[in-house]
């Protein structure tokens, strides 16, 4: 026992040996009356055992020098009181469960004890987590709410509630266990099993019994009270005796009663009427016999009728139109023939009575439709409405039961007054059974198809001016149409879809896509297999604007925007969808359909306006769209002219050196970077030139052509994610194909721009000066025409659209209506530059006038090449038979005083400064492969080169005149094209094409 109160668990560290010996010296002389409480556990032996350890602590309180340590020991004390308490518990457990082995094994329980000791004290269990409790408890709250059981969540609050200010340290363990021992509370919990829980108000007290009130009353012993008396003999005054005996004893009876208070039970004679109005079994019996009755054979093989009362007629009707079962209606509500009204011909009888089943028949459909089982909640709470319906209508048929059942004054019993006092209360009724019908006989209908029908049948009846069928339709669309709301608010509230619905009309990718088609790819609208949208008819007008809703919501949550959207939701409050709200009085005569259409759409707006603003403002501030459209603008619009001049230049020069990798992307890349620096993010913008397979880029072939390689150079910039949501692709490719129309108007410009007239002031003597009145007005011409399409695309189809574009986009009603009103823009432009589909006649004859540009200056170029090249022959045969004056001029300086006067690159006036020992031979395959690649282009009205060399060229007069007449061909192509298209259209761009049509008759009339 010494070992077991002293052991090294029990003494704290930090303890010196001194303080050990000390603490266990103590103890040891505590040894006896420890033991003695450890085999007694009685509240005596516990006391002396806890103040002999309280005893031994001040002890060595006394004695310690250090306060620290004396607060150690101190501990170690109540350790072990502790230790001693928890040994008497577990000594008095054992005996209460094995109360024999206690007394007579006492080996076998101190063996059980220690063994009980040892797992207390080296148990492995933690303590009830409280917080995971309360935890678990709002989530079973939570479920009973999401489940529908919100009585069950209410009634656990509550209780919860009352638990609080009651709870000890042992709460969060007692509801652990409660929780623990629950068996799926949220099926098999019932409300009405609390009140078992409660406290019967009544305490039924003592049992009362004849014996007892005999026993009492001492008349248990009387023989004489049990005689047969006779009253029927016997004088007056024995009846006045009788009386006064009555009268006492009522009046000693009432001395002697039960209390009032005291709860008696009831027997069946307490409950049965003995009136004058009761009625009697027979009486019952009689009145229901006409039910088991058979028709009689009558005159002429007929069968008779059953005779019935109007009052048997009225309570049968009143039956059936509650539902019950009738013996003068079939299951059907069709009548049963076989009786008759007493004293009415049979023809009105059967008119009456089909008259009547017409009546109830609208109902039996709403009665089936009730009792059948629904799982789609929007069925579910149509469900409910005719159930309440129903319920208000069998209400007022048991009002007019009451006055036949229990009159209070005369009544006179009428069918006909019946069925006018129930069609009163059948009309919107009647409409309900019509929907239910037409949903049972329509194959597949939609679960919102009810709604189309109550909004049609709440329109008719207000048409019809019945105000209270009106009412009760319109209530009830809008009860049902709440329920088809929350998705709907849903959606444009947080962006998200309810898993697995198929009724509401968008529906979501299954895959995920990239950001930046979230916006075209990823919400779709649903539609039926006939292509219609999958949407009540009364709510498309709204469709488009709550799928954008929902699609900004998505957009600002991948932003991290979209509590602010949700607290500028929260800032405007929608209008309310209760039928007051929106039919207040005096809006009888306004059409339902416009009333609930401006209600519902100032809901919309609620919403929608509070998201679209804050993402058209992130997209413009945060995302760069702005920045965006500008870089966009510069590139492919060419708005900088000096930059895009500078990027041109460089690559045309290029291409005309024929330098080896001048299609390169990287080389192509920085010279776009360095051309539109400082304008926009050059990181953003590359350049590359398509080598697609079967496309001809060698350059061995002669200049580039126009039409074929210039498209293949494409110009990039990458544009963030949210700007993509804008900026389709489409219309990247469309800007695109403006920029190649810019590129071939300067390629054309470039190529007549690119030589330069240098004049040494002598008289011109070659055959070339004989030309160049032909040259020069026809390069005017051409540069005329270049100028002009320019002047055309940049002043009055780029600057108006631009400030345009900036103005709608600002004034957009939403994403959609910035992706429109861009992509509208783009169409605008292709429009008006002459690039859409009806003008690709026109497009490509102007085409043929650049390509016209190209094969002017390549046709100067070969006539001077092949000039200088006869007179280097002249020269070199004159110098053959001269000797002595070969050394005065170089063959270099023969060619350039050859081409002096004519047009030549200023490259070319400084690339022969070196070739004076070039040998004759060179100079003479230099020319002839210069010659070959300046090849005049043929081709009439093309422009494309030829596949192969032509056996004859034409002389440089005859190209000169036939360049003049198919540009005055084109010419006269292009601006009647342009004027017969214009007013042939009515699309806007019509005016802009004829002005540009007036604009090429100038050239035109000044030939």
């Amino acid at each position: 026992m010494r070992s077991a109160l002293v052991s090294p668990g029990l003494i704290p560290p930090g303890l010196t040996s001194t303080q050990a010996n000390s603490l266990s010296r103590a103890l040891h002389q505590r040894h006896v009356r420890s033991t003695v409480y450890l085999h007694c556990p009685s509240y005596l032996g516990r006391q002396r055992t806890r103040s002999n350890i309280e005893r031994s602590s001040s002890e060595l309180k006394i004695t310690g020098s250090d306060s620290t340590n004396a607060l150690k020991i101190q501990t170690a004390a109540q350790a072990m009181a502790f230790a001693a308490q928890l040994g008497a518990q577990v000594e008095e457990l054992i005996e209460a469960i094995c109360p024999d082995a206690y007394e007579s094994q006492r080996r076998r329980v101190v063996s059980l004890r220690e063994e009980c000791l040892k797992k207390l004290r080296h148990h492995t269990f933690t303590r009830t987590n409280q917080f995971l409790v309360e935890e678990e408890l709002n989530g079973l709250q939570e479920k009973f709410v999401v489940n529908g059981r919100d009585g069950l969540a209410a009634a656990l609050e509550t209780r919860r509630d009352n638990l609080e200010p009651l709870s000890t340290k042992w709460t969060p363990d007692i509801l652990h266990l409660l929780l623990e021992l629950s068996d799926q509370p949220l099926q098999q919990s019932h409300l009405a099993d609390l009140h078992l829980l409660r406290r019967s108000d009544l305490d039924a007290g003592p049992t009362l019994k004849w014996e007892d009130i005999a026993n009492e009353d001492g008349w248990d012993h009387d023989r004489a009270l049990w005689r047969n008396v006779d009253f029927g003999a016997g004088s007056s005054e024995d009846e006045s005796y009788e009386e006064h005996a009555v009268t006492s004893g009522s009046s000693d009876s009432e001395d002697t009663s039960i209390s009032d208070t005291t709860p008696q039970l009831k027997i069946p004679q307490d409950l049965s009427s003995t009136g004058p109005s009761s009625i009697n079994l027979d009486d019952v019996k009689e009145s229901q016999s006409w039910r088991l009755e058979s028709p009689c054979p009558g005159d002429e093989g007929r069968r008779s009728k059953i005779p019935i009362t109007e009052a048997q007629v009225v309570r049968e009707i009143l039956f059936m139109l509650q539902g019950h079962k009738t013996s003068l209606f079939d299951e059907k509500c069709a009548p049963v023939l076989a009786y008759q009204l007493s004293e009415v011909s049979w023809e009105t009888y059967r008119a009456l009575i089909t008259a009547v089943a017409e009546i109830g028949r609208p109902l039996q459909p709403l009665r089936g439709f009730v009792e059948s089982r629904q799982d789609v909640p929007l069925l579910q709470t149509f469900q409910d409405c005719i159930r309440e319906a129903l319920g208000a209508f069998d209400r007022e048929i048991a009002g007019m039961q009451a006055r036949y059942a229990d009159p209070k004054m005369d009544v006179m019993v009428s069918v006909m007054a019946v069925m006018e006092e129930a069609q009163i209360h059948l009309a919107s009724l009647r409409s309900l059974g019509a929907i239910v019908q037409r949903l049972r006989d329509e194959r597949y209908p939609h679960a919102f198809r009810y709604l189309e029908l109550l909004f049609e049948a709440t329109c008719a009846s207000q048409l019809q001016g019945d105000l209270t069928a009106y009412k009760t339709l319109g209530s009830t669309f809008l009860k049902c149409f709440q329920v088809y709301l929350r998705p709907i608010r849903l959606w444009m509230e947080e962006g998200e879809l309810l898993p697995g619905d198929k009724i509401f009309f968008i529906s979501e990718s299954k895959v995920k896509l990239p950001l930046n088609q979230i916006w075209q790819n990823q919400f779709k609208l649903r539609q039926t297999l006939d292509g219609r949208l999958h949407a009540p008819r009364f709510l498309q007008f709204a469709v488009a604007r709550i799928y954008t809703t929902g699609k900004s919501i998505v957009v600002l949550k991948h932003l991290g925007m979209n509590d602010l959207a949700a607290s500028h939701q929260q800032s405007r409050q929608p209008p309310s969808l209760e039928f007051a709200d929106v039919c207040p009085p005096g809006s009888e005569l306004a059409p339902f359909s416009e009333l609930f259409a401006n209600v519902f759409d100032a809901w919309i707006k609620s919403k929608h306006h509070a998201t679209s603003s804050v993402l058209q403002k992130a997209l413009f501030e945060s995302c760069g769209l702005r920045s965006t459209l500008g870089a966009l603008q510069h590139l492919y619009l060419m708005k900088d002219g000096a930059a895009s001049d500078y990027f041109t230049s460089a690559v045309f020069d290029k291409m005309d050196k024929r330098q080896s990798g001048w299609d390169d992307r990287f080389m192509l890349t920085e010279l776009a970077q360095e051309a539109f620096s400082g304008l926009l993010d050059v990181h953003r913008v590359s350049a590359s030139f398509d080598k697609s397979a079967g496309a001809r880029s060698e350059m061995t072939e002669g200049r580039i052509p126009i039409r074929e390689n210039l498209p293949r150079l494409k110009l990039r910039y990458r544009m963030a994610w949210p700007v993509q949501l804008v900026i389709k692709g489409d219309c990247l490719e469309r800007y695109q194909g403006i920029f190649t129309i810019l590129l071939q108007l300067r390629r054309s410009i470039h190529a007549l721009n690119m030589n330069r007239l240098l004049l040494d002031g002598r008289t011109e003597e070659c055959m070339l000066r004989a030309e160049s009145n032909a040259y020069y007005r026809l390069r005017t011409r051409l540069l005329w025409f270049c100028n002009t399409v320019m002047t055309y695309l940049t002043t009055l189809v780029f600057t108006p659209n631009i400030e345009a574009l900036k103005e709608t986009l600002s004034s957009a009603e939403d994403v959609d209506g910035m992706i429109h009103r861009h992509a509208a823009f783009v169409a605008t432009v292709i429009q008006e530059s002459c690039l859409g589909p009806r003008l690709d006649p026109i497009r490509e004859c102007m085409l043929d006038v650049l390509d016209l540009a190209v094969e002017l200056e390549d046709s100067r170029n070969l006539a001077a090449i092949m000039e200088a090249t006869e007179s280097h022959e002249i020269m070199r045969l004159s110098t053959m038979s001269s000797p002595h004056r070969a050394h005065t001029l170089s063959p270099a300086d023969f060619r350039k005083s050859q081409l002096r006067g004519l047009y030549v690159s200023p490259k070319e006036k400084e690339e022969d400064h070196d070739e004076v020992d070039v040998e004759r031979g060179d100079l003479d395959d230099q020319d002839d492969h210069r010659a070959s690649n300046m090849a005049p282009l043929s081709g009439r009205g093309t422009g494309r080169a030829r596949e192969t060399a032509p056996q004859r060229r034409d002389t440089y007069p005859a190209t000169l005149r036939r360049i003049s007449a198919d540009f005055d061909r084109h010419l006269r192509f292009i601006a009647g094209g342009l004027r017969g298209v214009a007013r042939a259209s009515s699309e806007s761009a019509a005016g802009k094409w004829d002005i540009l049509a007036e604009m090429l008759e100038a050239g035109i009339s000044s030939m």
